[in-house]
C-alpha cells in the first residue's frame, strides 16, 4: 500500500531515537537502578520487529520469493555492507573497534548471525541486522504457511491462531534458552525465534488492518489516554522482572517490554498530534532515515567519545548531549549516500 501511515513512521523514529539514547547512556556511569531503567530505551527493537512484520504483510505479497529477496538485498543488505565497510576502515585507521577483515567478512557473508565471536562486531548493535535478515529469509515461508491455514483458523482475517502458534514457538525457544543456560549468548537470545511472536503479531495486525481500514489510515486511537497507565504498568513489570528474576527475567520479559514500549509510543504520538506538533514532526523526520541512523550511530558515538577524551572533557550526561545531534546528522547524511551506493548495483532493478 502506498498510503503513508503516520503512526508507523512516528513509531520508527521513536524507537530508533530511544535506542540511540540507550546505547549512549550505557557509556555513562550511572547508579545500579538507572542502569536497569535505561534498558527501556533498548526495547525499541521489539517494536521494530512488530513494525517489520506489519509493513511486509501490508505490502503486496504477490511477488515471488526471489523478487522479495532481491528487494531486501537492496534495502537492507547493501546499506549494511556499506556501514560495515566504513566501520572496518575506522578500525584500521583509528582503531575504533578491535574487529578486522574477518569480522567484516562474517557480516557481509551473513554467517555473523551464527557466530558468537562475530555477532557483536563493530560495536555490538549489528546483531539486530542479523535477526531481521533471518526474518526476511523465513518471511515467504511464513506467508505460505499462513495462507495454507484453513479459513476457520483466521478469525475474520486477523490470523489470530497463526499468532498463537508463533507465540508458542517463541515460548518454547525461551524455555530452551533458559534451561540450556544460553541466556547470555547473543546467538541464542537474539535468534529470530526469540522474537517470532512479535513479527507474526505485526503480520496479524496488518491482516486485520487491511480488512477493517482499507484506506490505510491510522490517525487517532480511541481512548488513547489509556495507553499511559498501560505503558507505566507494563514497563514497571518489565523492569521488575529484570531486577528480581535475573537471567530468567531478561529472557521472559519480552511481552511486557513490547506492550509497555508500544503503549508509550501511542501516547506520545497522540500528544504530538493533538498538543505538540513539533514533537510529532521530529519523530516523523527521524523515522524517514531510521535504518540509516541505526547503522551509523555507534560509529558516531565512538567518534564523540574519542573527541571528549582528546579534549580532556569528562564523560557525563551533559557532555553526551551533542552526540545526539551529530548522530542524527550522520544518519541523515548516510541516507542519500546509501542510496547512491545501492544505485551502483541495482540500476534498472
Amino acid at each position: 500500500m502506498n498510503t503513508r501511515i503516520e503512526y508507523i513512521d512516528f513509531a520508527k523514529g521513536w524507537a530508533i531515537f530511544s535506542i540511540v539514547c540507550y546505547h549512549a547512556l550505557q557509556r555513562v556511569e550511572l547508579s545500579a537502578l538507572l542502569q536497569k531503567a535505561i534498558v527501556f530505551g533498548g526495547t525499541g527493537v521489539h517494536l521494530f520487529f512488530l513494525l517489520s512484520g506489519f509493513g511486509l504483510a501490508l505490502s503486496k505479497s504477490s511477488d515471488s520469493a526471489m523478487h522479495f529477496y532481491k528487494r531486501r538485498l537492496v534495502k537492507v543488505w547493501l546499506p549494511y555492507v556499506l556501514a560495515l565497510t566504513i566501520s572496518l576502515l575506522a578500525s584500521f585507521f583509528f582503531n575504533f573497534f578491535p574487529d578486522r577483515f574477518d569480522a567484516w567478512l562474517a557480516g557481509v557473508g551473513l554467517y555473523q548471525m551464527f557466530s558468537e565471536r562475530y555477532i557483536e562486531s563493530f560495536g555490538g548493535h549489528f546483531w539486530f541486522i542479523s535477526a531481521i535478515i533471518q526474518f526476511y529469509l523465513v518471511f515467504p515461508f511464513l506467508l505460505w504457511f499462513r495462507n495454507k491455514l484453513p479459513e476457520s483458523w483466521k478469525l475474520s482475517g486477523s490470523s489470530a491462531l497463526f499468532f498463537l502458534f508463533a507465540l508458542a514457538v517463541s515460548v518454547a525457544w525461551w524455555l530452551a534458552v533458559y534451561f540450556l543456560g544460553k541466556g547470555d549468548s547473543r546467538v541464542w537470545n537474539s535468534c529470530f525465534l526469540q522474537f517470532l511472536w512479535e513479527f507474526v503479531l505485526g503480520m496479524a495486525l496488518a491482516e486485520f488492518f487491511k480488512i477493517r481500514n482499507p484506506k490505510s489510515e491510522i490517525r487517532n486511537f480511541k481512548n488513547w489516554w489509556i495507553s499511559l497507565p498501560i505503558a507505566l504498568i507494563f514497563t514497571a513489570l518489565m523492569i521488575l522482572m529484570i531486577l528480581k528474576m535475573g537471567d530468567a527475567g531478561k529472557i521472559f520479559n519480552d511481552i511486557p517490554a513490547l506492550i509497555g514500549y508500544t503503549a508509550f509510543s501511542i501516547f506520545f504520538f497522540q500528544i504530538g498530534d493533538k498538543f505538540l506538533p513539533p514533537l510529532k514532526r521530529f519523530f516523523l523526520w527521524v523515522g524517514g532515515f531510521s535504518y540509516s541512523l541505526y547503522l551509523v550511530h555507534i560509529l558516531v558515538l565512538e567518534c564523540w567519545l574519542r573527541m571528549l577524551a582528546w579534549l580532556g572533557v569528562s564523560l557525563n550526561l551533559l557532555s553526551l548531549l551533542p552526540f545526539l545531534a551529530f548522530a542524527l546528522l550522520a544518519g541523515r547524511a548516510f541516507e542519500p549516500l546509501s542510496r547512491r551506493w545501492t544505485g551502483f548495483f541495482v540500476k534498472g532493478f
